[in-house]
């Protein structure tokens, strides 16, 4: 017979075990959901189903482990932090470059720069969501950010398309930079702190 767990518990299907592994994983999503958590690992006879995006049919034993909402945008906001911490003067750099070079260089290094500053998109595409469902106290701001976030990033491939330079190096010194600083100190003073304090208190209670 076999078995599933779910946080080092048995769980018990009222109509039995579905033979379809991934159903049983749409199942503990949905539980788990009501308590504020989400599957974090999903592991099928001993492989990570998430991590391989596979879900066999036929199995022996699953073991789900599952984190709070609070605690996995605590960990993805971190993260994201940690990724920008050099790209303020990284970027920096480049927007001096970029009225001194070829624009056929800048153009060939469009895809690099988009890469680099790709963190910067993510850091309030990861949190938006979370921020929608809970309101937490700094929810306003990250949607007023994004709003802003998402206009700069429009001009920045807009220049890039219509092959201007100048444009480019304006937006990216005069509204990307300070955005950047804007956001990190969003998340180092009110974004981070506050969802270390919700999963603190959630770890107590535990």
């Amino acid at each position: 017979m076999p078995k599933v767990w779910a946080d080092d518990e048995e769980v018990i299907f009222n109509e039995g075990i579905p033979e379809d592994s991934q159903k049983i994983y749409e199942l503990l999503m949905g539980a788990l959901s009501e308590q504020r958590k989400t599957v974090v690992e999903f592991m099928v006879d001993g492989v990570d189903a998430l991590a391989s995006n596979s879900f066999p049919e036929d199995f022996s034993e699953i073991k789900a482990v599952s984190m709070s909402h609070d605690e996995v945008t605590l960990r993805i906001s971190e993260a994201s932090i940690a990724q920008t911490e050099n790209l303020e003067t990284e970027i920096s750099a480049y927007s001096k470059n970029i009225l001194s070079t070829p624009w056929s260089v800048v153009v060939k290094q469009m895809d690099q720069f988009i890469a680099k500053i790709q963190p910067f998109a993510d850091i309030i595409d990861n949190v938006a969501p979370y921020a929608s469902a809970y309101t937490p106290p700094w929810s306003k701001k990250v949607n007023d950010i994004a709003q802003l976030q998402a206009a700069c990033l429009s001009r920045i491939l807009n220049a890039f398309e219509t092959n201007n330079p100048s444009s480019l190096s304006e937006e990216v010194q005069t509204i990307f930079i300070p955005l950047l600083k804007n956001i990190k100190q969003l998340f180092t003073s009110e974004v981070i702190p506050q969802l270390r304090e919700v999963v603190s208190t959630e770890k107590k209670s535990d």
